[in-house]
């Protein structure tokens, strides 16, 4: 991990809040721990949000590129019948992985929320960030800046919300 990787890990908190300079590793670096966490952990959900079609396809790609280099006589082995191509599911656990706008109906262990301050719906997310149990749960919020005015702005600057705050400017 670099040393902004290293910074995030070690926080305790299990719902982080970022706010960002672009190219640090933020989202490559949760995704990788929730692959992990899914290969390994028995009846594990994650989930990562993305703000738009393009977004979705790119975080994915990180997944499934961590996947494939992982040592084959170590990982589990995936569901290769149905399914959405943004998805690996792990039948023998019972465990996977998604990647999409939104979710609803399931409950979801580790939700990463990517570039918040773009996303256009704040109904969608909170919709999803209603399925992360409160306990147990671990939420990631990232993003880089976009100006005042938006539901990530007003959640970052809210005092009574429940996530550890992290920022890392570009210097």
């Amino acid at each position: 991990p670099n040393p902004i990787q290293q910074i995030v890990n070690k926080s305790k908190s299990k719902r982080k809040i970022i706010l960002k300079a672009r190219q640090f590793g933020i989202s490559t670096n949760e995704l990788i721990r929730m692959l992990d966490s899914t290969m390994f952990t028995p009846n594990f959900t994650a989930c990562v949000l993305a703000h738009d079609q393009d977004g979705i396809k790119t975080l994915f790609q990180i997944i499934r590129r961590a996947y494939e280099f992982f040592d084959q006589d170590f990982r589990p082995i995936l569901d290769r019948g149905g399914g959405s191509t943004y998805e690996l599911h792990f039948p023998e656990i019972n465990s996977r992985i998604f990647a999409d706008l939104e979710t609803r109906g399931s409950t979801i262990q580790h939700l990463h929320v990517s570039e918040m301050a773009f996303m256009k719906d704040d109904t969608r997310l909170k919709a999803s960030l209603q399925s992360v149990p409160v306990e147990t749960g671990r939420v990631t919020i990232e993003t880089t800046a976009n100006g005042l005015g938006n539901h990530f702005y007003d959640m970052w600057s809210d005092p009574d919300q429940p996530y550890e705050k992290m920022f890392f400017p570009w210097y």
